[in-house]
């Protein structure tokens, strides 16, 4: 044993390798202060990886807060402008909201608050209304969060009197649509569906149904259009629908069954055994617009051809030729005095179409002899007087728009949808007139007043007139939106 013993320490000494076991054991501690090191090298990885997504994480955070923040701001000035617009529409004389108006405030969203100030713009009828929407913390009305500018244009727009006028086909209501801010005048007759209304509780309104509508049936014959004398209700309503405000309807005997007519915040309801006005319808002398025409133009080819992004002045009395004359694409289109179309006239896509300050307050008259379509997205405009434009058919059931049509006639031509404005179309201060037939309107927004033996509004649209047929005070509508500044 001692032998072996000292071979192997004299080999040692000789070769410098240590005995098998010795390596073994060198070998087994070289590997595990390998792993020790990659252990550490993967963790001081992984613990960088997860700070810097960590402060991506907090970084997109607060760039999302921000944003958020900014977001309701702007909301915030949007609110503003629509009640400033909304007081300017009770009061012509409302200066603005100096105190800042608490437009929502809670845990979750923080408190959101508006200031507007409203001033005249010189030589027009136009004004400016400037809102200012901040965001804070919950409760506190110190350090915004974020903070808003917008800046719009409103005119205000006004004839004299009611902005809904009906013959003897009546007024007809369906779905949801409704009339919020106008008095109506009905020669004929009232039938309401779905649920639809006329006026508010807290904008009741005043409405008249004189109920001659009769006799009835598909030829009523040339005595058409009388007073009913059968007993029949002039005011239809069905149970969910509602009328807010005065009420004139002669013959009317009921409130609907579900007591739908109320008198709101001051109107007195249904006024038992009034009898209504025989209200004039707007007279238009065509005859004399177009004779007073001074040049005949291309309404589909040529200068006044509407296409892309067009600018098009229209002088005054001129015709426009074509079967169908229309105004579309981004066409932007200034109206200067009467147009005589006998075709038809469609107006869609992204048009822009004003009355000329230089009308003043004269309100241009587009005579058509076919029908008008409005679509799209449309916009239309009264010039700086609060000057419309009037869109009149004269389309009817003879098949001459010089015609007058009586009797069984009329009756034919009050259920011909002559003129339709739906869409998206914002036509403020704008009339349009189914001389001999009817209008439907089936879109939302603005539009100036409407007239016509028959006027229809159906869908969910709640349609805003101003401009009036009577007499009354203006309604403003915006015209053109600008954000200034904010963070």
């Amino acid at each position: 044993m001692q032998s072996k013993w000292y071979l192997e320490m004299i080999h040692k000494f000789i070769t410098g390798r240590r005995p098998l076991e010795a390596q073994r054991r060198s070998a087994f501690g070289s590997q595990d202060g390998y792993l020790l090191v990659t252990v550490l090298a993967i963790s001081v990885l992984f613990t960088v990886m997860g700070f810097a997504l960590l402060s991506a994480a907090s970084n997109q955070f607060s760039i999302s807060r921000t944003s958020y923040y900014a977001d309701n701001a702007l909301y915030a000035a949007e609110a503003g402008i629509e009640q400033s617009v909304h007081q300017l529409n009770q009061d012509d004389t409302f200066t603005g909201y100096s105190t800042a108006q608490v437009f929502f405030n809670s845990s979750a969203q923080g408190q959101a608050t508006y200031t507007t100030t409203i001033a005249n713009v010189s030589g027009s009828n136009a004004k400016t209304i400037t809102s200012t929407g901040k965001v804070y913390y919950y409760n506190q009305t110190t350090s915004p969060l974020a903070f808003k500018i917008i800046k719009v244009t409103v005119v205000g727009t006004q004839s004299s009197g009611f902005s809904v006028a009906t013959g003897p086909g009546g007024l007809i209501l369906s779905g949801s649509a409704a009339i919020t801010n106008s008095n109506v005048y009905v020669n004929g007759t009232i039938t309401m569906t779905g649920a639809s209304s006329i006026g508010t509780q807290s904008n009741p309104v005043t409405v008249n149904a004189a109920n001659i509508a009769c006799p009835k049936g598909s030829s009523p014959g040339s005595t058409y259009p009388a007073l009913c004398t059968d007993g029949s209700q002039p005011i239809s309503m069905a149970y969910s629908t509602k009328v807010w405000g005065t009420v004139c309807a002669t013959g009317q005997t009921s409130t609907g069954p579900n007591n739908n007519i109320q008198g709101g915040n001051g109107g007195s309801g249904l006024e038992p055994g009034c009898t209504a006005p025989n209200v004039s319808q707007p007279v238009y002398n065509r005859a004399g617009i177009i004779s007073g025409i001074t040049d005949t133009e291309s309404g589909t080819s040529g200068s006044y051809a509407c296409s892309g992004n067009k600018t098009i002045a229209l002088p005054a009395n001129v015709e426009l030729t074509g079967t169908t004359v229309s105004w579309g694409n981004s066409c932007t289109i200034t109206v200067s005095g009467n147009i005589y179309i006998p075709g038809n006239l469609s107006i869609g896509g992204a048009v822009s179409i004003k009355t000329a300050d230089s009308l003043g307050n004269t309100r241009p008259v587009v005579v058509v002899d076919g029908t008008i379509n409005v679509a799209g997205s449309a916009s239309m405009a009264a010039n700086g007087s609060g000057a419309g434009i009037d869109f009149v058919s004269f389309k009817n059931s003879t098949g001459d728009p010089a015609a007058t049509p009586t009797g069984t006639n009329l009756y034919n031509s009050q259920t011909m949808q002559n003129v339709t404005v739906g869409g998206a179309a914002n036509s403020a201060g704008m009339i349009f007139d189914a001389y001999w037939s009817e209008v439907l309107l089936n879109g939302s927004g603005h539009i100036g007043a409407a007239a016509g033996q028959t006027v229809s509004l159906n869908g969910a649209g709640t349609v805003i007139f101003g401009t009036t047929l009577s007499s009354g005070t203006q309604t403003w509508a915006i015209t053109s939106y600008q954000q200034l500044q904010g963070s």
